[in-house]
């Protein structure tokens, strides 16, 4: 059987010194070769039956017992060796207490050699045995998935980004935490309007051993269902998170969440470098204009110099972006070289007003906001195809809680409705009232002329009089069955029946008018 062999060192002349020996070595096969922690970790995931990793315990990122431990949390088939000039018990104990199966020096002889990957395989092949196929290949994403979101610049919507895509997260039914690692100036207490006591800070003295309980007191819950671990009220305890506080603290909440989102701002600390090594996903905010996309090749060649992330791992997220913009994201492709979302984010100034004053992500008025959120969540796959049919292409970032809400608004309406359909039709009755008042008048100086010409003493008089006066009236309000005429001391008095919210029905009250009688060849 051939071992297939991952080597994790950085020093070139230990790679050489390695491959010299293993060369050697019948029925070995070294599959590649990284000289990172993160290269490691990509290449573990991404190579399949890798049996064998000889990790150095000088490889730039992360130290090498916690890479180890991380390692072995995800991939417990693996033979992990640990390779160390220090060969004290205080180095074999730090080792085995991570997950090593073994440790060789820097210039192992070929014997010690062959025997500790002999002995790693076999253990390999063990497991591989005893565990069901299923569960090994489900292992790699035991964890949580982790997504930074960092912005090259300040002011390129980093805490946005970062609060909607949890919410869009938390939409499609995932158990989402929402981390502050902007440490100095940290935002998403203003964004989910929250006032907590309780920061990161608080976890780093028990970073060693951290546990539900533990994590429970220090986490927000916000009402929606997101939980938030938040920066420090004060920025000078900053310093207080460490690299390794970070990680350790980063480890316990992907074990317990289906996915992590760090906000790690636009300022560099241990905290957020951490974050970003040791994420799956790292999004970078900017914005369509010359001195941000410069920003953010700053921003890659520094990941790069740090041995943080490689420029090919970065996505960068093209944010407040308009048709009208000078710059476009096929010019922003060019002038970045690295890989750029297809989807931007839509500049919404107003549509975003609400949610930051009220501190409410749901309030957000802007259905193409919510959409190129979901979008960006499908294509970077923290939701799929099925969640952001279901909430990504309507309302991205709307939670679950949203139903309670359009049930308590319904309520709302059905109490309200009777009291809008009363003062609409009493404004309508005021209407008819108004109007028929003014035909009535228009009536009475109609059978003033009349009685003035014809008189009112026969029946045939009387008979044209009312002729004449009710075509001054429209037909809807039925003037020949609810118009009355009297001739009183020179007076002509037309009298109509009040309608009753419809021209043609009336109620027994009376609307009044009257005209003066101008006899036709009198003084």
């Amino acid at each position: 059987m051939t071992v297939r062999i991952l080597l994790g060192v950085s020093d070139p002349r230990l790679v050489a010194h390695l491959r010299a020996k293993l060369d050697e070595i019948a029925d070995i096969e070294v599959v590649a070769v990284e000289r990172s922690s993160s290269d490691v970790m990509g290449a573990v995931a991404g190579i399949p039956g890798i049996d064998v990793l000889l990790i150095d315990q000088e490889i730039a990122g992360l130290p090498a017992p916690d890479l180890v431990r991380d390692l072995t949390r995800r991939h417990p088939q693996l033979g992990l060796i640990l390779i160390s000039a220090d060969q004290s018990a205080e180095t074999y104990d730090q080792a085995m207490s991570a997950g090593a199966r073994g440790v060789i020096t820097r210039e192992p002889s070929l014997s010690e050699l062959q025997n500790r990957i002999e002995a790693a395989a076999e253990w390999s092949v063990s497991v591989r045995r005893h565990i069901d196929p299923a569960r090994l290949s489900a292992s790699p994403d035991r964890l949580g998935r982790l997504v930074a979101v960092a912005g090259a610049k300040g002011g390129t919507g980093t805490t946005t980004l970062a609060v909607h895509l949890a919410n869009a997260a938390l939409s499609a039914r995932q158990t989402v935490c929402l981390v502050d690692m902007d440490l100095q100036k940290g935002d998403i207490p203003s964004f989910l309007d929250v006032t907590h006591r309780r920061s990161i800070a608080d976890l780093v003295g028990a970073a060693d051993e951290l546990d539900g309980s533990i994590l429970a007191e220090a986490l927000y819950i916000h009402p929606d269902g997101l939980h938030a671990l938040l920066a420090p009220a004060e920025g000078e305890r900053s310093d207080e998170i460490t690299a390794k506080a970070a990680r350790q603290i980063l480890a316990a909440l992907r074990s317990r969440y289906d996915l992590v989102v760090v906000d790690c701002g636009a300022f560099l600390t241990d905290g957020s470098a951490m974050s970003l090594e040791i994420a799956d996903q790292v999004l970078v905010t900017a914005t369509p204009d010359l001195p941000s996309l410069r920003a953010v090749k700053r921003f890659a060649a520094l990941c790069e110099r740090l041995n943080l992330r490689k420029s090919d791992d970065l996505a960068v997220v093209l944010v407040r972006h308009d048709r009208r913009n000078e710059v476009q994201p096929d010019f922003a492709r060019k002038v970045l070289g690295l890989r750029l979302l297809r989807t931007g984010i839509p500049a919404a100034f107003r549509g975003l007003e609400e949610a930051a004053n009220t501190g409410s992500p749901k309030a957000v008025d802007h259905s193409a906001f919510r959409k190129a959120i979901g979008q960006v969540a499908l294509e970077t796959g923290i939701i799929d195809q099925q969640a952001f049919a279901v909430t990504g292409g309507r309302k991205a970032g709307r939670a679950k809680g949203d139903r309670g809400d359009r049930g308590v608004a319904l309520t709302e309406f059905a109490g309200i409705f009777p009291m809008i359909v009363f003062l609409i039709l009493l404004v309508w009755e005021i209407a008819l009232v108004g109007l028929t008042s003014m035909f009535t008048s228009h009536a009475a100086n109609e059978a003033a002329r009349a009685v003035a010409v014809l008189g009112y003493d026969t029946p045939q008089a009387r008979a044209e009089v009312r002729r004449r006066t009710v075509q001054r009236v429209p037909s809807p309000w039925k003037p020949d069955r609810h118009l009355r005429i009297k001739v009183v001391d020179g007076y002509a008095r037309v009298s109509i029946d009040t309608p009753a919210i419809l021209a043609s029905w009336h109620v027994p009250y009376e609307l009044s008018a009257e005209s003066k009688i101008v006899w036709e060849g009198r003084s």
